[in-house]
């Protein structure tokens, strides 16, 4: 995994359809379910970077730790908006490279007090010291509607991105992603068990607008003072105290909804603020055939590469192959079943390189 950066969003209208409306206040939404899934009219061209292969190398950053904390990953921003455009953004505070294999993020919901296999979210890749990774929901088919309505272009464009992740395509594989305002999000370190990071109050339902009014609809973005996760998963969950909050709205007096990623893929706190230098390299990369009727598909690049891993949909790794050097790389498909999985290419300058490939 590379260097994190972030991608600005353009501008934007949001009409509503057959005269639904959404009722505003300072620290409240109604709407109906399909208000939830309108979208513009006019949208800007997703961004989509199937096989873009970007390199970014060294990392510029403070590192001005104020107190305790600044050594374990926590959530930096929490998207709950309109539709299905839902994020969750990672911190990496430590000033080494973390493998995000050993994290997954557990959805406990409408007060449940445990979160299903399918509620479970196993992340990949590695992250580097003083980044941020984004999950976003994997909805992109631009002709959906409801419930498999396509992300927003901004949100979409920050996804595509090869270091952050497109997660849970399919609610009934896995929903971990599918949070409403009232669900819990837990951070476990997978290795010791451990809860690094809660976002909610593990077994409380707090109704259909969230903590403090402001886990639904909103952009929350954590506090710069705070340089650690909860790691109380049922202690009160006050909001305020350590998150600072933007309304979804599209009111002619309150308009948010063309500033609600502006500080995706970008997170600033006492403990440093992530950012990528200028130094940008394009990677050449082939994958053939694809889709895959035989037993192997083959990766060749110009670049030396280091390892090759094959992560299925819900972000698993179902397989992993040393490269030791080499520029073309036969990976089998032989175990892999028929359906969709993410090529993760690994090179020997630590660029990464992520394609789809479909196995028939």
């Amino acid at each position: 995994m590379t260097l994190f950066g972030r991608v600005s969003p353009a501008k934007r209208a949001w009409p509503f359809r057959n005269g639904e409306t959404i009722a505003i206040s300072a620290r409240e939404v109604v709407h109906s379910l399909s208000n939830r899934f309108a979208k513009p009219n006019t949208m800007n061209s997703i961004l989509r970077f199937s096989t873009l292969a970007i390199a970014l190398f060294g990392a510029v950053f403070s590192n001005d730790i104020n107190g305790q904390g600044c050594d374990e990953l926590f959530i930096s921003e929490y998207i709950e908006g309109w539709g299905n455009n839902k994020a969750i953004e990672l911190y990496n505070p430590k000033d080494y490279g973390v493998n995000l294999s050993d994290y997954q993020i557990e959805r406990y919901a409408n007060g449940a007090t445990s979160a299903a296999d399918n509620q479970k979210l196993q992340l990949s890749g590695i992250m580097p010291p003083n980044t941020v990774v984004v999950i976003v929901l994997d909805k992109q088919d631009p002709d959906g509607v409801d419930f498999e309505a396509p992300v927003w272009d901004d949100l979409a464009a920050v996804a595509s991105l090869p270091w952050n992740i497109w997660a849970c395509p399919v609610y009934a594989q896995n929903n971990t992603m599918y949070f409403n305002g009232n669900d819990a999000l837990v951070l476990r370190k997978i290795s010791s068990n451990d809860v690094i990071d809660v976002f909610g109050k593990v077994g409380e339902d707090p109704g259909e607008a969230g903590w403090a009014n402001m886990t639904q609809n909103h952009t929350l973005i954590r506090k710069t003072n705070v340089v650690a996760g909860d790691l109380d998963a049922v202690d009160d969950f006050l909001v305020v105290d350590e998150w600072n909050g933007t309304l979804w709205s599209a009111d002619d007096t309150l308009f948010t909804t063309d500033i609600v990623f502006d500080n995706l893929g970008t997170h600033t706190c006492d403990c440093g603020t992530s950012k990528v230098s200028d130094r940008v390299q394009s990677m050449e990369m082939e994958v053939f055939p694809n889709p895959v009727t035989g037993e192997a598909v083959f990766v060749r690049s110009a670049e030396t590469i280091r390892e090759i891993v094959l992560h299925n949909l819900t972000g698993q790794a179902v397989m992993h192959q040393d490269a030791l050097g080499q520029k073309t790389m036969n990976v089998s498909m032989v175990d892999a079943p028929t359906g969709m999985y993410l090529l993760e290419v690994i090179f020997d300058n630590g660029a990464r390189v992520t394609q789809r490939v479909v196995r028939k």
